[in-house]
């Protein structure tokens, strides 16, 4: 702020060649004009920049030289009342302190300050977040160093204080050091936690928005320094921070959307659920913004996510209010998207189209507009350009669309979607995800998904993992898993593997498999040279190898109790690639399955058994009742037990270490979308829809306790659970604690289950051998994570 000093008696130096003033109190003389002239004269003398000049020994504003930055910025002679004035701005800030989002230092001239001991950051952190509050020695020294006595204690804050007051060289040191206190001058530093107070206090557009740029982060994001105190105090600051930050975001949407900058309202509105994913009000606000610019997939889809994170995070769902914003945003919106008429016509296909799922672009078509909707999902490879050039395919397409309106899309990695590389082929959980972007995009809240093959299996997991958005689930020549075994005696022998592989190697390019998959029609010539451009434009020869190696492991077993959408299962009876024992053993093992056997060889479901299919599943689709809201859904569950104290080694307060261990694996679950279940004593609970997800969070939980000096450990299973006001309960959870028991230290062990559904994620796992009692089922093998797990899933 300007200061208004009178000066007294001004005397001349020859020290540097200019005159020197000393300030003295407004009630000595003031000093005769001419001396005046000739001090503001000599001084202008030394004045620099483009504001400063010297005229008939007028004194005018300007900088200083930077002698010593950041001191004395500008002089004006200006005529105050019964005297001469001079007013001097001081610009006293030698520190420029970033706290939010982590922690930065820069002196007054812009050079950044490099702090490499924590506790001296920490120390210099706590002073800047009160500028002018006097600190006690004997507080500030139990801050940092609890675990000491008081003598070493305050010798270490002696030490401390000594090297930030080295580190700040340029002018005096901003420390005020008074007997027993310490305390940083708010004259001295700039802070940007100050700065953001402010703004929001003053709550305009300008400052708020001002405010939002400068919360780049929580309070010392990513700083931890395992002294109890310090870390408690940081954390009860960190929120309320936020919530200053949330506060500010409300007002400042409101405020955008008041003055009618959309654009705006949305950045701040993403910005506001970024920091809080279950504030109903954003959601709302930004299902109307969306509408209003005329987006209505966006619309829809945000309804989607504040259903599927209320559900996850509190096993609760939305508001009226939100329903009722989401229903009008219905109302008001296009229709829903549908076929084009020409392509109901022969000959004519659909256009294609794209939408997004994470990063990748899916190829789906649409054709028909019946009320009722079908989701294909194609088996091992797709093309659905390539669908619409073979006539009994094509014919088979439009009867489905007869029934409903009609979504054919192609996985990612195979057909019109985006290409992947071989290290990042999709898992079954990624499909589901690719099928919930589809459906979102279409306006889809639930539909019949009918998937022959590989598809067929996919579709039993997202029935089970998804019952709300399933109306009903079809099956044709699927399977629950692909290779033999002997509790499973039916598929692919491990001696017969390598000859497939060598197969696909040696005559990709040409009608591969078709002796197999298509017997009916092995010799017609013009099918052939179609089967053959089909697969090379869904795949190269080495995706396909990959895609043949993933579907190996595929394992749904398991999950097939927990379906409870109506079901229908068709199998040819002599099916060649699965065998017909596969369909029934499913349809065996779903409540309320319905299972049909074909009379043909064909494992392609549009050749000879294509109209009894049909006939079946418009049956199927026109006589089954829509199910009420589901009560119980398929859930990976993570248990993620601390070890006991006595493994944890000497010197390590497990008590006093279980909040921050709490606390960070709260933070890796929201990180994988997970559901945060409960938090007691040593144990945390979470669920997954995703297994893949599950187990890379339960090992960046263990990572993270490793990083706090403890052991943990984890286990998984995957099961059914029943959805309560109070959270989830089911027999999946205690057999999840039973995997976490026979878990060593800071290892991640899980059932079979789990990892017969993330085959092609990437992970790997060692048997071993040993075996716990499963939800239904007996003697679950187990398996011990062994490949780096903690990348996003």
């Amino acid at each position: 702020m300007p200061m208004a000093l009178s000066w007294g008696p001004l005397t001349q130096s020859r020290k540097g060649g200019r005159w020197r003033g000393r300030p003295t109190p407004a009630t000595r003389p003031r000093p005769p004009p001419y001396r005046l002239r000739r001090a503001c004269s000599s001084w202008s003398s030394s004045l620099r920049g483009p504001e400063s000049h010297r005229d008939a020994g007028r004194c005018t504003r300007g900088p200083l030289p930077a002698r010593h930055p950041g001191r004395l910025i500008a002089v004006t002679a200006r005529p105050g009342p019964g005297a001469i004035v001079l007013t001097v701005e001081s610009a006293m800030t030698q520190l420029s302190i970033g706290l939010l989002g982590g922690f930065r230092a820069r002196l007054g001239s812009g050079q950044p300050l490099t702090i490499r001991r924590k506790k001296a950051q920490a120390l210099l952190a706590y002073l800047a977040l009160r500028p002018a509050l006097a600190h006690s020695r004997e507080s500030l020294a139990g801050l940092l160093w609890s675990g000491t006595t008081d003598e070493h204690a305050r010798h270490n804050l002696r030490q401390t204080l000594f090297a930030l007051r080295r580190a700040v060289e340029i002018g005096p040191t901003p420390f005020r050091l008074e007997g027993e206190t310490v305390a940083l001058p708010s004259e001295a530093i700039a802070v940007d936690v100050a700065a953001f107070e402010r703004c929001v206090q003053q709550g305009t557009r300008d400052t708020l928005h001002e405010a939002v740029t400068l919360y780049r982060g929580e309070l010392l994001e990513g700083f931890s320094l395992d002294e109890a105190p310090f870390d408690d105090w940081v954390a009860a600051e960190r929120q309320r921070l936020r919530e200053l930050a949330l506060g500010g975001l409300d007002r400042l949407l409101a405020l955008n959307v008041a003055a009618g900058a959309v654009e705006q309202s949305v950045a701040t509105g993403v910005r506001l659920l970024a920091l809080d994913p279950l504030r109903e009000s954003a959601h709302r606000a930004l299902m109307e913004l969306y509408a209003r610019q005329g987006r209505r997939t966006a619309a829809l889809r945000q309804y989607q996510v504040c259903v599927e994170a209320l559900r996850r995070e509190l096993g609760v769902g939305p508001e009226p209010a939100t329903t009722q914003c989401y229903q009008q945003t219905v109302r008001r919106a296009a229709p829903r998207e549908t076929g084009s008429d020409r392509a109901d016509d022969a000959g004519v296909a659909p256009t294609t189209r794209y939408t997004r799922s994470g990063e990748v672009n899916l190829a789906y078509q649409i054709i028909g507009s019946g009320p009722a909707d079908l989701v294909l999902v194609p088996g091992w490879l797709s093309n659905v350009e390539c669908f619409w050039e073979e006539p009994r395919l094509a014919r088979f397409l439009r009867r489905l669309a007869s029934f409903g309106r009609l979504i054919l899309f192609d996985k990612r990695g195979t057909g019109l979607s985006d290409r992947v590389t071989l290290d990042a082929l999709p898992s079954l959980e990624q499909r589901m995800s690719d099928v919930r972007a589809v459906m979102d995009t279409v306006g889809c809240e639930r539909a019949t998904l009918v998937g022959y093959s590989e598809g067929g299996t996919m579709c039993a997991l997202f029935a089970a993992t998804y019952p709300e958005r399933t109306a009903g689930l079809v099956m044709i020549g699927a399977y629950a898993r692909w290779m033999w075994s002997a509790d499973h005696p039916w598929g692919c022998r491990a001696e017969d593997y390598p000859r497939i592989v060598e197969r696909i190697r040696r005559e990709w390019g040409g009608p591969i498999g078709i002796d197999r998959r298509a017997p009916s029609l092995a010799h017609d010539a013009t099918f052939g040279a179609w089967w053959a451009r089909f697969l090379r434009m869904s795949a190269s020869p080495t995706a396909a190898l990959a895609f043949t190696e993933m579907n190996r492991d595929i394992d749904v077993r398991h999950v097939l109790a927990t379906i409870g959408a109506p079901t229908l299962v068709l199998h040819a009876v002599g099916d060649q690639v699965i065998e017909a024992a596969c369909g029934r053993y499913m349809a065996a093992r779903i409540p309320n399955a319905r299972f049909v056997e074909l009379p043909s060889d064909d494992h392609l479901p549009w050749l000879s058994d294509g109209d009894i299919i049909l006939d079946e599943i418009e049956r199927f689709v026109a006589t089954f009742e829509l199910i009420s809201e589901p009560d119980r859904l398929l859930v990976t569950v993570v248990v993620a037990d601390l070890v006991p104290s006595a493994r944890n080694g000497g010197g390590v307060d497990v008590e006093r270490t279980r909040d921050r261990y709490h606390e960070a694996a709260r933070l890796e679950i929201i990180r994988f979308r997970g559901r945060f279940l409960d938090a007691a004593g040593s144990t945390v609970l979470a669920a997954f829809d995703g297994p893949a997800r599950a187990i890379r969070c339960a090992s960046a939980i263990v990572d993270s306790a490793r990083r706090l000096g403890i052991a943990a450990k984890a286990g998984l299973h995957t099961g059914e659970c029943e959805i309560r006001a109070d959270g989830l309960t089911g027999a999946a959870l205690e057999v999840a604690r039973r995997v976490a028991a026979v878990a060593e230290d800071g290892k991640v062990v899980v059932s079979t289950t789990v990892k017969g559904l993330v085959a092609g994620s990437g992970l790997e796992f060692l048997a071993r051998g040993e075996k716990v009692d499963g939800d239904g089922t007996r003697g679950q093998p187990l398996f011990t994570v062994v490949s780096p797990a903690t990348a996003r899933g």
